[in-house]
């Protein structure tokens, strides 16, 4: 038989989970974690221009309509996650993992940040760099010999299918006493253990881990980070996006109407703010020890 390996704590005691979109699910017993295995295949294919501008409702995955209207109701919020980091980061150098075409990078410059990022998307890549950031195109950290004072992975790490290797290669990256800003979900909220396998968060092969307060802190811990910050955050999201979240969630067709007829232009000014304590920031420090 086969042997399944945590991608955590490598523990080999885990559980079936549940199966979605051709993903099977399984749950460690050790640490908690929720994972996909196998992996799927040619997980950039996911990734395609379509993911980023033109996606339609009805696709398998989310995507976007349109990558900056749809995170145009962030900024606010993303702008006070710089203030916060500014007081916290050593330098102005700062790398945006997944920064898709460039929208968290753009505030950042405005800043006064020298911005860097990486993406899976050739095409979110080029254009992040039409925009002046310099931006990696590659599904990994390899070959990236660059050091910076700061990193962000916003809603990033849930897509990483071997996280140990992963954080160990951001550690590498990162100057003395520079620090790493994560933000993903949560599945030890109680809204998502309310709803249990019908988490609305659960959108294989998109999101590949799932994650809990401890077990994001065990790997944290394991990769040679130390954790000083950790708090829930909510978010604003557009009317359009919303109702695409509810009708993939929920598959009711008025929900898949909504989403279209709400991507009008007057529409796309509203943002909406839901916090179901779902998703989860945590700030922490290289370990230079």
């Amino acid at each position: 038989m086969e042997v399944i390996n945590c991608p955590i704590c490598g523990s080999n005691k885990n559980i079936f989970y549940y199966k979605k979109n051709n993903c099977d699910l399984h749950r460690c017993f050790n640490c908690k974690l929720v994972f996909v295995w196998p992996v799927p295949a040619n997980l950039q294919d996911v990734y395609q221009e379509n993911y980023y501008k033109g996606a339609s409702v009805n696709n398998d995955t989310f995507g976007y309509s349109d990558y900056d209207k749809d995170k145009e109701p962030m900024r606010e919020i993303f702008i006070a996650y710089l203030k916060k980091l500014e007081k916290l980061s050593p330098g102005k150098k700062i790398f945006d993992i997944g920064c898709a075409n460039g929208y968290f990078l753009d505030l950042a410059k405005q800043r006064g940040w020298q911005t860097y990022g990486v993406e899976i998307s050739e095409y979110g890549a080029n254009e992040a760099r039409k925009k002046g950031h310099e931006v990696f195109h590659s599904s990994d950290l390899s070959g990236i010999d660059l050091k910076f004072d700061c990193i962000t992975m916003w809603d990033v790490l849930e897509h990483i299918q071997s996280p140990v290797e992963y954080m160990q290669a951001v550690n590498k990256l990162l100057n003395i006493n520079g620090i790493v800003a994560i933000n993903t979900i949560d599945k030890s909220s109680w809204w998502a253990k309310f709803w249990g396998k019908r988490w609305n968060a659960i959108v294989p092969p998109e999101h590949l881990l799932f994650f809990s307060r401890n077990n994001l802190l065990l790997l944290l811990k394991n990769t040679k980070f130390n954790v000083f910050s950790v708090q829930k955050v909510g978010k604003f999201f557009s009317l359009s996006y919303i109702f695409k979240v509810l009708y993939h969630w929920q598959k009711l067709q008025i929900y898949q109407k909504l989403s279209t007829y709400l991507a009008k232009p007057f529409w796309q000014q509203f943002k909406i703010p839901i916090n179901l304590r779902d998703n989860i920031l945590v700030i922490a420090k290289k370990d230079h020890v």
